[in-house]
Formats: structure tokens, C-alpha cells, sequence
């Protein structure tokens, strides 16, 4: 039985990553991924990437997202443009508007929304009034991968390490308290 694939790997090195907020995390800030977003966390910002996101349970996310999917399970208040599915489960409380090219509404869901169905070109248009697309993907991405190069390329320089320094103390004095004043070497 072989396991695994003689195919080359031509394709981007984010593929298959997931970019996660775990649950008890806070964060207060955009994210921009090229890869998939699972959200358990509290996130006071936007979230824009190409692929999937995917809103748990006790999530809560304050903030507009652009996305090409999404599930939500838990809170999310601002607008969605989706360009693909959108599914709202049934423990979910979402508020602002919502474009979307299809979206699956289970029973139980809590929605203030204005909701528009669109062709994924109409959604991506729309998705440009947002304030998290004041730069664009392709100037984003392009400044990402520029520092990663940058990153990998650049030598960081070792430093030796030292060898611990000790000294030897030797007590010249004859009575008992001077035992008080000596500098004991750190063990630690």
C-alpha cells in the first residue's frame, strides 16, 4: 500500500492552511489571509480573504467580512459580501447587510440583516465600499510576500554563547557575621 503522491507541489505554499482564532482569544485589528479562516474567538475588526470563513459558535465578530464562503454559528455584527454560499446556522445572531449569491437560512437563526442576492461580480463590486478593501488584494498580497522574502533572505546573526563566569570567595574575616555580607554566586 504507498501512501502520499508523486505529484510535484506547484501549488502556493497556503494552500490547505487555516488561519484560526481560537477560542479565548481577543483581537482588535483586521485580518487578511490567503487562506481559510476558523474564528472561536472575539474579534473587534474586519476579515477579508479568498477562500472560506467560518464563524463558531461562541465566536463574536464586530466588523465587515469579505469572503468567497461562509458559515456562521456564532455572532457576527456588520456587513458579509460573500461571493459564494453564505449559511446562517440556527444558533447565530447576525446584524448589518448581507450580499451574498446564495444563502442558506436554518431555522432558529436570529437575523437584523438587509439581505441582497447578487451575482458574485455584483457582490465583489459591492465589496468595494467597504473600508477594509482601501488597499487592493493583489497590492496586499504583493507587500506580504515582499516581507516574507525579505525575512527569509536576511542572515540573522549568531552569538556565541558565553561560558558563565565565577568567582571564587574566600572569607578574611574572623567573626561569624560577615557570612551576611558575601555575594554568593547564582545557580541558576
Amino acid at each position: 500500500m504507498k501512501f502520499g503522491s508523486n505529484k510535484q507541489q506547484n501549488e502556493e505554499p497556503n494552500v490547505g492552511k487555516v488561519t484560526v482564532l481560537s477560542l479565548g482569544f481577543e483581537l482588535t485589528g483586521d485580518i487578511i489571509s490567503k487562506s481559510d479562516i476558523r474564528a472561536d474567538g472575539i474579534l473587534v475588526g474586519s476579515i477579508r480573504t479568498d477562500k472560506r470563513v467560518v464563524v463558531g459558535e461562541k465566536a463574536s465578530i464586530t466588523g465587515d467580512i469579505i469572503a468567497e464562503e461562509i458559515s456562521i454559528s456564532g455572532e457576527v455584527v456588520g456587513d458579509l459580501f460573500i461571493k459564494g454560499e453564505t449559511t446562517i446556522y440556527a444558533n447565530a445572531k447576525v446584524s448589518g447587510n448581507i450580499k451574498t449569491s446564495s444563502i442558506f437560512i436554518h431555522k432558529g437563526a436570529q437575523i437584523n440583516s438587509g439581505i441582497q442576492v447578487l451575482e458574485p461580480k455584483e457582490v465583489e463590486e459591492a465589496s468595494k465600499s467597504s473600508k477594509i478593501n482601501s488597499v487592493s488584494r493583489e497590492e496586499l498580497y504583493s507587500m506580504l510576500d515582499d516581507r516574507s522574502t525579505t525575512k527569509r533572505n536576511k542572515e540573522v546573526p549568531v552569538k556565541p554563547i558565553s561560558q558563565p563566569k565565577t568567582k571564587t570567595y574566600t572569607d578574611s574575616s574572623t567573626d561569624g557575621d560577615s557570612d551576611t555580607n558575601m555575594d554568593y554566586p547564582r545557580s541558576w
